[in-house]
């Protein structure tokens, strides 16, 4: 009883424990490595039914597989693919070669006007703005970009010369979508005829502040509408009814646009109806906040005045399903 374990019990101890231990561990490493190679080879399979080469598959194979989600994810989510594609630049030069490539493949060389962008490469080419140079802002625009850089041509005078190595602003606004800055290093800068263009490094760090309370999408509905100058019920009555068309709509209210001769005031009333998918908006009470006149028509920007919650969810939802008819759209190359 009092005798402590021989070597040989403890050998064969010893030899119990790592039989159970393998017995027990092999099961579960053999299920994982499997499953590995499931991921593996659906992700492969995915990547040729896009188009994509055996080399394009591989680089992003080798980096979507270090990322906490489906790897399979990188080919329908953009920011994923472009963290990838950060993470390509500055660890595989010999990879950045196929990143144009790969990114055509997968629609992601556009980008729809209603989704904010998330870094420097989705800015479009020719995107015009203004770049700070000591407090001092300057024409500029998009000239080219790359995968690395972003080329800025500057289109008036500068206050002083820009060097390498100095951090400088460039500001814009994304019609309709948010107004935008970001800051990062000048990499270079040559001459394109007369005009001088900076090479910027590529950057995540935008800063955006969205330009509307909320999304106007933009609509071709027909609506008749009647301009009053109150909205009392004998105004109402008396109203008299035009056609138009609306041109965006948002929870918050429309833009309506006609040929009909008419001169609308700011402040003045209107009063709407149209349908939205199945819903008829009967009456719908707005003011006139905005009004542009064209050549062939009248614009008016209107602030809804009278909304109900479940007048606003139905526009809500509209917007909600168009966005993901377009965005299908953009995936599979059916969108002018």
């Amino acid at each position: 009883m009092f005798r402590g374990p021989t070597g040989r019990e403890i050998a064969l101890f010893f030899l119990i424990l790592g039989i159970t231990l393998a017995v027990i561990s092999i099961p579960y490493i053999w299920g994982k490595v499997s499953r590995m190679k499931e991921v593996e080879r659906s992700f492969f399979q995915r990547g040729r039914s896009l188009g994509l080469t055996e080399e394009e598959i591989r680089l992003l194979w080798s980096y979507a597989r270090k990322f906490p989600y489906d790897p399979q994810m990188i080919y329908e989510n953009k920011t994923l693919f472009e963290k990838v594609v950060s993470r390509v630049v500055h660890e595989n030069l010999a990879g950045v070669r196929l990143i144009p490539s790969i990114r055509a493949k997968l629609r992601f060389d556009t980008l729809p006007w209603f989704i904010p962008i998330t870094n420097t490469r989705d800015i479009d080419l020719y995107q015009t703005g203004k770049i700070d140079v000591d407090g001092v802002y300057v024409d500029a625009a998009v000239w080219d970009k790359t995968e690395t850089e972003l080329h800025i041509v500057v289109l008036g005078p500068l206050p002083r010369a820009v060097r390498v190595g100095e951090r400088i602003k460039f500001h814009f606004i994304r019609e309709n979508e948010g107004r935008y800055s970001f800051e990062s290093m000048v990499k270079d800068k040559y001459t394109e005829g007369d005009r001088l263009v900076l090479v910027f490094e590529h950057t995540e760090q935008l800063h955006r502040v969205q330009l509307r309370e909320s999304l106007r999408w933009k609509v071709n509905v027909p609506v008749e509408f009647a301009v009053v100058s109150d909205v009392t019920e004998e105004a109402v009555q008396n109203a008299s009814f035009m056609t138009g068309r609306i041109e965006d709509i948002s929870t918050k209210g429309v833009r309506i646009c006609t040929e009909s001769l008419l001169k609308p005031k700011e402040g003045e009333y209107v009063i709407m109806n149209f349908s939205i998918g199945n819903h008829r908006f009967e009456n719908l009470v707005g003011q006139i906040v905005n009004v542009r006149v064209l050549q062939t028509q009248t614009c008016m920007g209107i602030r809804f005045l009278k909304i109900s919650r479940q007048e606003e969810k139905v526009i809500d939802k509209y917007i909600m399903d168009e966005q993901r008819k377009l965005i299908k759209a953009y995936k599979v190359g059916e969108t002018e």
